[in-house]
């Protein structure tokens, strides 16, 4: 049994590519991490980021298709499998989903004849990976003037896109002063203040982050939303209270912004 012949078996490339490429992202980052000293395994440092992101579809009670949790837990099990990561929830989860897939009739006769057989090589200590994976490329489906959720934990952060980078690279975000019980709607949002940052000296800047990996529309892990498409300038947070930004923007990525929004936030 090789990790290919389960993911063929699931049938959903999109799924696959897209877990695949924040695993290559977390990993590189975990693996120069651990090489500094400053981690001490990969695991520890990539797991919990990672199921922040897609437990928004593991743990989301309702708006989710039909048998795309047992899916994204299955694909999730296989994946850290193969990158080396282990999670005990997460393979349990993946076994209880073969379970309900099988139950169902979801997937091929030969899926649930080998099922026994996938099940025992998840079981299995996972390699540790010698090499850092390939980086995924930069690319982004969101567009200038999209107003975004991003949810962390129960909670849901709104963003306004004001440009990308390079070609169509990562989009350059602002956030609303907001905590929203739910995703907001655009109307929720005109005229609201921008959140800023505050810096060592005390006092809170402009604040922009261009966050890569930030490529789906619609997201697969279900963490960001798209509310609304608007070039109204009323739509655009007011930051007029705050100090002058420090650079351009801040670099980020989808799982660096987590411990961003989480700082923001609590000041």
């Amino acid at each position: 049994m090789k990790h290919k012949q389960i993911i063929d078996k699931i049938g959903f490339n999109q799924l696959t590519q897209a877990i695949e490429e924040d695993l290559a992202r977390l990993i590189n980052r975990g693996m120069s991490f651990k090489k500094g000293g400053s981690i001490r395994n990969v695991s520890e440092y990539a797991i919990p980021l990672m199921l922040t992101r897609w437990n928004c579809v593991l743990l989301a009670e309702d708006g989710i298709a039909k048998y795309y949790k047992e899916k994204v837990a299955l694909t999730l099990a296989v994946l850290f499998h193969k990158y080396g990561l282990y999670d005990k929830t997460i393979t349990n989860k993946a076994f209880h989903a073969i379970d309900k897939l099988n139950d169902d009739v979801v997937l091929s006769d030969d899926f649930y004849r080998k099922s026994d057989q996938i099940k025992d090589f998840l079981k299995t200590k996972p390699l540790e990976l010698k090499r850092k994976p390939k980086k995924p490329n930069n690319i982004t489906f969101f567009r200038p003037n999209d107003i975004v959720s991003i949810k962390l934990y129960n909670n849901y952060y709104a963003a306004y896109i004001h440009k990308l980078t390079g070609v169509n690279e990562a989009p350059i975000l602002e956030f609303y002063d907001g905590i929203f019980e739910k995703v907001p709607e655009a109307k929720e949002l005109k005229g609201l203040k921008a959140k800023g940052e505050k810096f060592n000296d005390g006092k809170i800047h402009k604040a922009n982050f261009a966050i890569y990996g930030m490529k789906y529309q619609p997201d697969l892990a279900g963490q960001i939303e798209l509310i609304d498409t608007n070039k109204n300038s009323d739509f655009v947070p007011n930051n007029s209270h705050l100090e002058d930004s420090i650079g351009l923007f801040t670099v980020s990525n989808l799982f660096s912004i987590q411990k961003t929004i989480n700082k923001m936030f609590d000041e």
